[in-house]
C-alpha cells in the first residue's frame, strides 16, 4: 500500500490521537530527528519575535565591574554635559579613580592610555564611550543621535541609558546568543520529554494487549503526539510570550494526547475491530 512521503505523513498524523498511534511506523530515526528540530523551531518563533522587539539589555550583568563604577559624582558630571546628534561636550574633563577602576570624561590620548591601565574603566569621549572590563577586550560604543544624560538624575538612570547604547551596538550578538541558549534549553527539554516518555510506552510491550513492540515505535508515537500541543503552544506564545507557559502547554498537551490515544485505541491495533465486533454481538476469542 502506498504511503505519503515525509513530511506529509507526519502532518497527517498529528491531528488526532488515533492517527498518531496508528502511524507510529512511518518515520525512521532521521525523520524523527528532523521532526524534533522542527517542533523545537516552532517554539522559537515567539522567542525570536520577542527578542527582536528588545530595545535595551541589562548590561550590568555582563559588565558588572565597569558599570558598577558609576556613582552619584559621575551622574552630576554627566548632567552638566551638552548632548547633540550623538556627541558629548563637557565644561571640563574629569577623572575619578578608585581601587576598583576609573570613570572619566573627555580625556586626551595620553590620559586615555593612563585611564585604561586600570583593571576596569568607563571613559566618556566626545562621540563614544570606552569600556574596559577586566581582561576582556576594550570596547568602543558610539553614541546614538538621541543619546542624552542631561536629564538623568540617578545612577540607575545612567546605567539604563548606557545599557541601551551598548545593546544597540551589540544587538546582533546579544540576540543570537540568547536565541542559541534558549534553543539549546528547549531542544534538550524536547529530547528528554520525547525519549523519556517513549521509555514508559516501550515498557507496555510486555503486555500481550499492547501493539507497541519497538522503542522506535514509541518515539515515533510520542513525536506524533507532540505536534498538535506544540502548535497550540506556538499560538499562545504569539499572543502572550512566556517560554515557561509554552513548555508547560507542550508537556500537558502531550499527556492529554497520550491519554486520549489510550482511551481510543488501548494502544492496540485491533481495539477498533474488537469494539465493532462487540457492538454487533459477535463473540471474540482470545
Amino acid at each position: 500500500m502506498k504511503t505519503d512521503a515525509f513530511p506529509l505523513n507526519y502532518f497527517k498524523s498529528i491531528w488526532s490521537p488515533t492517527k498518531s498511534f496508528k502511524n507510529r511506523h512511518q518515520l525512521n530515526w532521521f525523520h524523527i530527528f528532523i521532526v524534533l528540530l522542527f517542533v523545537n523551531s516552532l517554539l522559537m518563533i515567539p522567542v525570536s519575535l520577542n527578542y527582536m522587539e528588545m530595545d535595551t539589555y541589562p548590561v550590568e550583568g555582563t559588565l558588572p565591574n565597569s558599570f558598577g563604577l558609576i556613582d552619584e559624582t559621575d551622574v552630576l558630571n554627566l548632567q552638566e554635559g551638552t548632548y547633540e546628534n550623538g556627541t558629548l561636550d563637557l565644561p571640563s574633563s574629569f577623572v575619578r579613580t578608585s581601587d576598583k577602576g576609573t570613570v572619566a570624561g573627555l580625556l586626551s590620548d595620553t590620559e586615555m592610555e593612563q585611564a585604561l591601565d586600570a583593571e576596569n574603566a568607563l571613559v566618556f569621549q566626545k562621540d563614544a564611550m570606552i569600556i574596559k572590563e577586566g581582561d576582556q577586550t576594550v570596547s568602543t560604543v558610539p553614541y546614538t543621535k538621541d543619546f542624552d544624560l542631561s536629564k538623568v538624575t540617578n545612577v540607575n538612570g545612567v546605567k539604563e541609558s548606557l545599557s541601551r547604547q551598548w545593546f544597540i551596538k551589540n544587538r546582533g550578538y546579544v540576540v543570537a546568543t540568547l536565541m542559541f541558549l534558549v534553543f539549546s534549553i528547549t531542544f534538550v527539554s524536547t529530547i528528554f520529554l520525547t525519549f523519556g516518555s517513549a521509555v514508559f510506552l516501550y515498557l507496555t510491550k510486555k503486555s500481550d494487549y499492547s501493539s507497541i513492540k519497538t522503542y522506535k515505535e514509541s518515539v515515533n508515537f510520542i513525536s506524533n503526539c507532540m505536534g498538535l500541543p506544540t502548535l497550540i503552544a506556538l499560538i499562545i506564545g504569539l499572543i502572550q510570550f512566556d517560554i515557561v507557559v509554552m513548555l508547560m502547554i507542550q508537556s500537558v498537551g502531550l499527556v492529554v494526547m497520550l491519554l486520549l490515544a489510550f482511551y481510543q485505541t488501548r494502544y492496540n491495533d485491533e481495539a477498533k475491530k474488537f469494539k465493532v465486533k462487540k457492538s454487533l454481538g459477535v463473540r471474540v476469542h482470545d
